[in-house]
């Protein structure tokens, strides 16, 4: 349920950059006092060393630690419009899925900047929009020159490898004999772009979902070459290893290619995503000339 809840955070339709239009007098003016309506925006927001600046978060902002001492403004898409006004705000960030929020935020006075980071370009652009807004564009052209320095660093290493064919599991059911279904990343997302730059191809196909759920029968017939299993806070990957033991017979689990991540950041869009990339190619192709973190 965590991981749904956390999904939730950012699956939402794509969307764009799309800034308020400024009141007289307030477009020359860097905001001083932002409220964040996602953990991702808290992140980014933190990494471009504007956190002295965040008066306000969700309840579900936790990084970098220092968020749990500013105040919370409720739920991810159920605000309290009351506290969000209580802390007279001259900026809140948000995202595509908020468009319903983001009117009733605009009705406040309250200046919008809205980012899109349903893809690694998006992440990259969002840094780039929050510096030019905050007057950290310095900042925001370090930080997307870091990330872009590694992605670059990783398609330079993988260049010309074979690309493994590869499913990553959002989340499963299980049932006392192990394995019933999961929910895996389809075409199109964010895990998408991760499997690609990471040097991998999604196996699952195209569809109408963007994160089908798949009976075993089902992985059985795609018998991708890796496993990725994404689990936020689910204890020990050794344990969550067994649970696919019921399924020897999928190639990924005979050559020992099931492999585990249990960070918290994996379902928040922000630059530790970005970083996540070159983990994730290194087990992808853990032969080739990988130069030391």
């Amino acid at each position: 349920m965590r991981l749904l809840i956390a999904l939730a955070v950012f699956l939402h339709g794509l969307g764009g950059l799309d800034v308020q239009a400024p009141t007289a007098g307030s477009a020359s003016r860097a905001p001083m006092r932002i409220v964040s309506l996602a953990p991702s925006v808290t992140e980014l927001l933190f990494a471009l060393g504007l956190g002295d600046r965040v008066v306000g978060v969700t309840s579900y902002c936790r990084y970098p630690p220092e968020v749990i001492r500013i105040p919370k403004i409720g739920g991810y898409l159920t605000p309290s419009y009351e506290a969000l006004a209580s802390l007279r705000p001259d900026l809140a960030i948000l995202l595509p899925e908020h468009d319903e929020v983001r009117g009733r935020v605009e009705a406040l006075g309250i200046q919008v900047l809205r980012l899109d980071q349903t893809s690694v370009a998006g992440i990259l652009g969002s840094a780039t929009a929050t510096g030019e807004r905050c007057g950290a564009t310095r900042q925001a052209a370090s930080l997307r020159a870091e990330l872009q320095t590694q992605l670059d660093q990783i398609a330079h290493t993988i260049a010309g490898r074979s690309r493994p064919r590869v499913v990553i599991c959002m989340g499963r059911n299980a049932d006392p004999n192990g394995f019933r279904s999961m929910s895996a990343a389809g075409p199109g997302g964010i895990y998408d772009d991760l499997i690609a730059r990471a040097g991998g191809t999604n196996a699952i196909g195209p569809g109408p979902i963007l994160h089908p759920s798949l009976s075993a029968e089902a992985l059985l017939r795609i018998d991708p070459d890796a496993i990725v299993e994404f689990a936020p806070g689910s204890g020990p990957p050794e344990r969550l290893q067994a649970g696919w033991r019921s399924l020897s017979s999928l190639r990924a689990v005979r050559t020992g290619r099931v492999y585990i991540f249990t960070q918290d950041f994996l379902t928040i869009p922000g630059p530790r995503l970005i970083r996540f990339v070159g983990e994730l190619a290194r087990v992808l192709h853990p032969d080739a000339a990988w130069r030391h973190p």
